[in-house]
């Protein structure tokens, strides 16, 4: 009868383990960051996390750690290789508004979706996403934009007689957008007070 070899017990290097428990010590917050990021990384490729879940986390634990007065420098060195060495500059403002709607968001109660507490998105029906306000805002700038271009590339510098009337450039407008003419005309007479001041801050028109 074959007995089964006890498995013998790791050795452990106490000297190593006070060498590495020095060096956690010492790297503090950040060496436990880099941990988590490279939990973070793991998860991935386990594919229990998406590269965007990853990002938001991974911008909201930077940017507690640099309000916290860790260096930048310092706390890329806590990111995986993975992600590169290229940086950009983000106002921090910025940063802070992600971090903490991000962090709402993961301690909300499940049935909160994303959308809603980033505030991109209203809650039950009849209320409009504001992604589709924000595409139709783009929308009507740019068909201001339009009029305003047409308007005054003719010439219109108060001076010519000849010169297309703002009346003409929406028609013009209207016509190619596929558009009827009051919609286009609301659209302008919605927007042009703040078109008009950013063209005399460029010193396009004056008046």
């Amino acid at each position: 009868m074959k007995h089964s070899r006890k498995k013998r017990t790791p050795y452990l290097n106490l000297d190593k383990l006070k060498e590495v428990g020095s060096q956690i010590r010492a790297e503090g917050d950040l060496g436990a960051l880099a941990s988590y990021f490279l939990l973070l990384e793991r998860m991935e490729q386990e594919g229990v996390l998406t590269a965007p879940f990853i990002a938001l986390e991974a911008l909201a634990r930077i940017t507690t750690a640099r309000t916290e007065g860790y260096q930048e420098g310092d706390i890329l060195k806590s990111c995986p290789e993975a992600w590169g060495q290229q940086t950009v500059s983000i106002p921090l403002p910025l940063l802070m508004a992600l971090r903490d709607t991000w962090e709402l968001y993961r301690s909300a109660d499940t049935g909160v979706n994303l959308g809603e507490t980033f505030g991109i998105e209203g809650k039950g029906q009849g209320k409009d996403k504001m992604k589709r306000k924000f595409e139709q805002r783009l929308k009507e700038n740019r068909i201001s934009n339009a009029v305003e271009l047409a308007y005054v590339s003719s010439g219109h510098t108060g001076e010519r007689s000849d010169a297309v009337s703002l009346d003409r450039a929406i028609e013009q407008v209207a016509e190619f957008e596929g558009l009827s003419v009051e919609t286009v005309k609301a659209y302008h007479k919605k927007h042009n007070k703040y078109l008009r001041s950013v063209l005399k801050d460029i010193n396009l028109i004056k008046g």
